[in-house]
């Protein structure tokens, strides 16, 4: 066997193994909605993480703050509206927010991280390999093609799930107007979770017209 393409071979095998099984993915588990709010849509969003570990909080909030403005919402932050202060009351964003004149509070809960165990049964893979035989043949050549397989043993792995809550708040009346649960797959990163998950929420805000659609 050419040592080359059984190298090739073998590094193909493990990159589609990792590609398969090395990223994250966010699934929505559920939206509602408030039948018969008229209000919408918000042009104006402060959002809010809840988490006391300061760090997880301002990459939350800065990139969902982040994906909204791409998305033509003006957005602040509860980080940036009271820095340094580790406990942020609800008394105090609906002040903020109504001196500010801001429409829409978007606050984001952990509702449970799960660990999940997968057993991942051996592979195999083939690939083909071509050898010349024209040493029987007087006036033509003759390529022949061998197959060899490379074998991927068997393996578990434990993945987490983050599952997430994500509601949108009318400022004016202190109502619940929207909420998505959402279940991601093993996230790498906060900044990778928040990505993920704030794709989700803006093309369901977007969906329920409570934000505008950026075209």
């Amino acid at each position: 066997m050419n040592k080359c393409l059984y190298k090739a071979g073998v590094t193909a095998l493990l990159l589609s193994v990792f590609l398969l099984h090395g990223c994250s993915s966010t699934r929505v588990t559920g939206v509602w909605k408030k039948s018969d709010y008229l209000g919408g849509p918000f042009a104006t969003i402060l959002v809010v993480g809840l988490t006391y570990d300061q760090s997880t909080k301002n990459i939350w909030e800065d990139v969902m703050a982040d994906q909204l403005r791409k998305n033509g919402v003006k957005t602040t932050t509860s980080t940036r509206c009271f820095p340094g202060d580790p406990e942020i009351t609800k008394d105090k964003i609906l002040d903020y927010v109504s001196t500010q004149g801001i429409e829409g509070v978007l606050v984001t809960r952990l509702v449970d991280v799960l660990e999940e165990t997968r057993y991942y049964p051996p592979t195999a893979s083939y690939y083909s390999g071509y050898y010349y035989g024209g040493h029987r043949y007087r006036y033509y050549n003759h390529f022949g093609t061998y197959y060899d397989m490379v074998y991927s043993p068997g393996y578990t792995a434990t993945y987490t799930r983050v599952l997430l809550e994500t509601n949108l708040y009318d400022a004016a009346t202190q109502e619940l107007v929207w909420s998505m649960s959402s279940d991601t797959f093993d996230p790498d990163s906060t900044g990778k979770l928040a990505q993920s998950v704030s794709r989700k929420v803006i093309e369901s805000l977007q969906k329920d017209n409570l934000i505008t659609s950026v075209r």
